[in-house]
């Protein structure tokens, strides 16, 4: 997120591009404006559904939310700069003195945070897809424990960042123009951002492609046993089991989909040749924005895939509209809520009563959905 700034003190007049044509910056500002209400919206709606419905609060949900919550400070601290940025120039900072300086750390700090605490996330949710096909007893007992994984994820993603408050500073240039930047020199600057690309995209990439990978080995295994799971499997396992592990490997390459580009432009500008670091500003603005528009994105790869959530964003919707409108008449307050388990169950019971079995056996039957089900 700060590679534009991945230069020394020394280095920073020869990174003040031209400014882009009044049409450009018009184009760009909107674009940003649009995806900052895009993002606020969508990820508070993640944090709402989950939070109103206890049904919800299962393990993959909260480490969703988690996400959410880090993806919020995109739209707070990135780019709000990057508007800044896009109207002024390159690294320009509007506030100077030493609120200015701190505001510059915080902002840097904070935006780039968001990035490590969501790729930690979907490590995790990787983590516990795993668990919940190949160990699902196992899987149980974690939902207790997310709450400590939570906290570690934003520990590690804190401590990792905190050179950040020591490295960002501002200067004023004779131009009388204020920036904010890392004034840390180049070989110490290469070093960090490796390491920063090592942690936050090349073994978490390796991490998520083996669980996933597992994942889909274990599925494909997996055989029917009598006519009880097969009826199951027809009539609700297969269609859910799909959907869950789209959602979550639509969540991965929109991530992975939005970083790349980010970090060969961070590469390039880290080893590019002397005189050569400031690369194209629209390359620049490109990367940045796909980077910036992850967090965004996520909220319709969840609409897309999940039932649940789709029905919870309706639902949020729908009351917000009626609010502010007298044409609507509401019903029976439990039917606001989301469906629940024991709609569900009735039917698939029903189902199973027009295959011709037994009802007796459907809390049986109802025991042997998969785990990917009960966790959705």
């Amino acid at each position: 997120m700060n590679v534009s700034n991945a230069t020394g003190g020394n280095d920073m007049t020869s990174c003040i591009s031209t400014e882009d044509p009044v049409a450009a910056k018009v184009c760009k500002t909107f674009a940003y404006c649009l995806l900052l209400v895009v993002s606020l919206i969508g990820n508070t709606l993640i944090i709402m559904v989950v939070y109103r419905d206890d049904k919800m609060k299962t393990t993959t949900n909260l480490l969703i939310v988690n996400m959410a919550i880090s993806d919020l400070l995109v739209p707070i601290f990135a780019m709000p700069r990057a508007n800044v940025e896009i109207i002024f120039g390159n690294h320009r900072w509007l506030i100077d003195g030493a609120f200015g300086e701190a505001l510059c750390k915080l902002t840097a700090f904070f935006q780039d945070i968001s990035t490590l605490v969501s790729v930690q996330t979907l490590v995790a949710i990787a983590l516990d897809r795993f668990y919940a096909v190949w160990f699902p007893l196992k899987a149980l007992r974690i939902k207790p424990r997310v709450k400590y994984v939570i906290l570690l994820i934003w520990s590690i993603s804190t401590v990792i960042h905190a050179p950040y408050l020591y490295g960002f500073q501002i200067r004023t240039f004779n131009d009388g123009k204020t920036y904010c930047f890392l004034g840390w020199s180049g070989d110490v600057t290469k070093i960090v951002f490796l390491a920063l690309i090592t942690l936050i995209y090349v073994i978490p990439l390796f991490l998520i492609t083996v669980f996933y990978g597992l994942i889909v080995r274990k599925l494909r295994k997996q055989t029917l046993y009598g006519v009880q799971n097969l009826v199951v499997h027809f009539s609700r396992r297969g269609k859910r089991n799909r959907n869950v592990l789209k959602m979550s490997l639509a969540i991965v390459v929109v991530f992975f989909f939005s970083m790349s580009p980010f970090v060969v432009y961070l590469l390039i500008g880290l080893f590019s040749p002397e005189g050569s670091v400031c690369l194209s500003k629209n390359f620049r603005f490109v990367t940045q924005y796909l980077v910036h528009c992850n967090g965004a994105l996520n909220f319709f790869a969840y609409f897309i895939f999940n039932q649940s959530y789709r029905h919870g964003f309706s639902m949020i919707l729908s009351r917000v509209f009626c609010a502010s409108s007298y044409r609507c008449h509401w019903k029976k307050e439990g039917e606001l809520t989301s469906p629940s388990i024991g709609r569900e169950s009735h039917k698939v019971t029903r189902g199973i009563s027009n295959h011709g079995l037994d009802l007796d056996h459907k809390d049986v039957v109802l025991t042997q959905l998969h785990p990917l089900e009960k966790i959705e």
